[in-house]
């Protein structure tokens, strides 16, 4: 799927009205909503399982491009942990993940497939369903970040941070694109970063902060915390 080819915009537009339309039906109909909940958050991780499957099916499973370490991947797992329980500190940490990192990847998609081939459908509902599923917790449940949230959000990122450098480490991988040489950054807001090994990890830390406070900045708690 090429940037801004007719399926990245119908994608896109898809992703704008799911996330207008889903938690306005939720709003008005409390018993909708606890559908909506348990079924957004299947989705997600019934999609996680079954693009695993396929990979290993078909034998492009690897361990530097397939374990469920980059940021939408986790994102994925905490936000349909956040719609089954129902926890604020989840919530929270699954919409600045998802604004900065999730909305990023939608508009700069790294994709090679298009619809109907499964690598596609994977990346539509791990993205349009991911935002559209944050955006159902947020304001389909009415559960808002609080006062803190962007001490907590993070806190949760240092976690996945280290875990993906880690990983990336043993492995030679490039999980959360976190490899200062990727060629993809040239495709998004990464190309602000130096390419020297630890001032663009540091820089990475200050463009996240930044980013949280922003994706916080809508419910007035950016400047509490």
């Amino acid at each position: 799927m090429m940037m801004f080819s007719i399926e990245h915009v119908l994608m896109m537009v898809a992703t704008i009205l799911l996330c207008t339309v889903v938690p306005s039906i939720m709003r008005r109909n409390p018993r909708r909503a606890e559908l909506i909940s348990y079924g957004l958050a299947g989705t997600l991780l019934v999609n996680i399982f079954v693009y695993q499957a396929y990979r290993i099916g078909a034998g492009y499973w690897s361990i530097t491009t397939d374990l469920p370490m980059h940021l939408c991947a986790w994102a994925n797992i905490v936000t349909a942990a956040a719609l089954i329980t129902r926890r604020p500190a989840l919530i929270e940490i699954a919409w600045c993940w998802v604004m900065t990192g999730s909305v990023n990847a939608l508009i700069t998609p790294q994709l090679d497939n298009s619809f109907p081939e499964i690598p596609f459908i994977y990346f539509v509902v791990g993205h349009t369903g991911l935002i559209t599923a944050v955006c159902a917790a947020v304001f389909g449940l009415n559960i808002r970040p609080r006062p803190g949230a962007w001490l907590r959000v993070m806190a949760a990122s240092q976690i996945y941070f280290v875990c993906a450098i880690a990983i990336n480490h043993l492995t030679g991988s490039n999980y959360g694109f976190l490899d200062p040489s990727d060629p993809f950054r040239n495709q998004t807001v990464l190309t602000i970063f130096p390419n020297d090994g630890p001032w663009f990890y540091l820089a990475f830390e200050f463009a996240g902060a930044a980013l949280f406070a922003l994706a916080l900045l809508p419910f007035r708690y950016g400047e509490k915390t």
